[in-house]
């Protein structure tokens, strides 16, 4: 079970990982599962990550979230 604690450091720690132009849109349960959802400035930029519970999929919609920024130094 994730305490209001785990959740709120995940949906924090997901905000950290938006690109620029990006913003955390939703999170639900389907069934048994969670699932992240972020859009971008485009219509067509999204991304959605899912878990066994809330923050898992927070946890990684954040890791997809900073692949898809990719590095501040550019490297």
């Amino acid at each position: 079970m994730t305490t209001l604690g785990d959740l709120s450091q995940a949906w924090v720690s997901a905000e950290a990982a938006l690109p620029l132009g990006w913003r955390l849109t939703g999170l639900m349960q389907f069934g048994a599962g969670w699932v992240a959802f972020s859009n971008g400035a485009e219509p067509d930029d999204h991304l959605e990550a899912g878990g066994a519970h809330a923050a898992q999929a927070l946890a990684r919609l954040a890791e997809a979230l900073r692949e898809r920024r990719g590095s501040a130094t550019g490297e």
